[in-house]
C-alpha cells in the first residue's frame, strides 16, 4: 500500500465510523483537506477495493471499509490516541470510589468500559491457578448440594457448586471449612493441584466422620478448580446494535449466540492478557466464520508485574476508538496499580460474609432458605 492509499484509507475509515454512511471521494477531499483531486481519490479507492479493503454497497458511489481495513486502521493508530485529562480524572475518581473487594472493582471497570463505548465492557478476573488460597467457605444450598467459595490472595472470589455424596449440616460444613483453611491457606492452588491429596492425607483423620466429605471437597479443588470469572456489562447494548447494523436477522442471531458464550469470550481475553498495549481482533479474524462486523479490543493487567487478567470492549466495527483505546490503556494501568497495592493488604476489612452468599444462593435456589436459617439458628445456640 502506498503512502497516499494509506492516507485515504485512514480518512475513509474515520469518516465511516463517524457517519455510518458510504464515503465518497468528494467528502474525503473536502473534509480532510487532501492535496489531490476527487478523481485521484476515486482511482485509489478502486485500487483499495481490489485489495479487499473497501466495498461498494449496492449502487452507491461511496465505499465502506471491510473488516481487513479496520484491522489495518487499528494496528496503525492504536498508539496515536492519548487519554484526555478529563478522562483521567473520571477514571481515577471511579477507582477511588469503588469498593476494595476485587469482584466489585472488576465489575465497576466493566461498567465503565461499557458506558465509554456504548457496547459491552469485559473484564477477565485473575485465574485461580497461580493465586494462593486466602480463605475457603462451604455453604449449604439444598440437600447435598454445596456452594464452595474460595478467596484468593489477589482478593478474587471463585464459586463452585459441589454435589456431595450425602447430606451434611451447615454446622458440619463450618467445621470442614475451618479444617481446609487451617491446612490450605497460603498455598498456591497450582501447588495444591500438583500434590493432590498429599496436602491433607496426614490430617484427614482429624475430621472424624466428616473425613469423606473433606476428601470430596478437596478433590473438587484439586481436579476441578473454580472457573475463571468474566464480568460482562452492557451486553444488551451490544445485542441491540448488532440487530440495528445487521439486516439479516438470522445472521445477527448467530453473532449474538456466539457472543453469549462466556467460555468462548473468556478464551479470547485469556489470549489478550499478555498484550503490552491495546490489541484488536476484527471480524472474521476472530473466529473465521461468524463475527463479521465485530471488533474486540483488549489489554492485559498485572499483579506485581505478572499478567493475571484482561479487560476490553466488544462492539461493532464502528466504535469511538479515540475514546475507548486510551480508556482501556489507562484503566489497565490503574487496575494493575490497585491490585499490587491490595496484594499487601489483609482482607480483614473485606472478609467474606457467608450470610450474604447464602442470600445469593437462595435467589438461585429458593428452597435453601429454610435450611440456611435453621443452620444459622443452630450455630448461635
Amino acid at each position: 500500500m502506498t503512502t497516499r492509499q494509506g492516507e485515504i484509507l485512514r480518512a475513509l475509515v474515520k469518516e465511516y465510523v463517524a457517519s455510518g454512511e458510504p464515503v465518497g471521494s468528494q467528502i474525503l477531499v473536502e473534509k480532510f483537506s487532501m492535496a489531490f483531486s476527487p478523481a485521484t481519490v476515486r482511482k485509489e479507492m478502486s485500487v483499495l477495493e481490489q485489495m479487499g479493503l473497501l466495498a461498494s454497497p449496492h449502487t452507491s458511489a461511496g465505499r465502506i471499509p471491510t473488516d481487513r481495513a479496520f484491522q489495518l486502521y487499528l494496528a496503525d493508530l492504536v498508539n496515536l490516541f492519548e487519554i484526555t485529562l478529563n478522562q483521567k480524572a473520571e477514571l481515577e475518581d471511579l477507582y477511588r470510589s469503588a469498593a476494595l473487594q476485587l469482584d466489585q472493582l472488576l465489575k465497576t471497570t466493566a461498567q465503565m468500559l461499557s458506558q465509554t463505548s456504548n457496547f459491552a465492557g469485559i473484564v477477565l478476573a485473575p485465574n485461580s491457578v497461580g493465586s494462593s488460597i486466602k480463605r475457603i467457605e462451604l455453604v449449604s444450598v439444598m440437600e447435598s448440594l454445596v456452594l464452595m467459595i474460595m478467596v484468593s490472595s489477589s482478593g478474587a472470589i471463585y464459586e463452585k457448586k459441589i454435589k456431595l455424596e450425602r447430606i451434611v449440616s451447615q454446622e458440619d460444613l463450618y467445621k470442614i471449612s475451618r479444617y481446609l483453611n487451617q491446612n490450605l491457606k497460603g498455598h498456591e492452588l497450582g501447588d495444591v493441584q500438583e500434590r493432590g491429596l498429599e496436602f491433607l492425607s496426614a490430617s484427614l483423620a482429624d475430621l472424624g466422620e466428616l473425613s469423606d466429605i473433606g476428601t470430596q471437597v478437596t478433590q473438587a479443588i484439586v481436579y476441578n478448580p473454580p472457573d475463571q470469572t468474566i464480568h460482562i456489562e452492557g451486553d444488551t447494548n451490544l445485542h441491540r446494535k448488532i440487530y440495528e447494523l445487521t439486516p439479516d436477522r438470522r445472521k445477527a442471531e448467530r453473532i449474538i449466540t456466539q457472543l453469549e458464550n462466556k467460555d468462548y469470550i473468556a478464551s479470547i481475553f485469556e489470549r489478550m492478557k499478555n498484550l503490552p498495549q491495546v490489541g484488536s481482533q476484527v471480524g472474521l479474524d476472530i473466529d473465521g466464520e461468524i463475527l463479521s462486523g465485530i471488533t474486540i479490543l483488549g489489554k492485559g493487567y498485572t499483579l506485581s508485574g505478572k499478567s493475571v487478567g484482561a479487560l476490553g470492549v466488544i462492539g461493532a466495527n464502528r466504535m469511538p476508538y479515540e475514546k475507548i483505546i486510551p480508556a482501556l490503556d489507562y484503566s489497565s494501568q490503574i487496575l494493575s496499580n490497585v491490585l499490587s497495592e491490595k496484594s499487601n493488604i489483609e482482607l480483614a476489612g473485606t472478609e467474606l460474609k457467608v450470610g450474604e452468599i447464602e442470600v445469593t444462593a437462595r435467589k438461585e435456589l429458593p428452597v435453601a432458605e429454610h435450611r440456611a436459617k435453621a443452620a444459622r439458628g443452630k450455630r448461635t445456640k
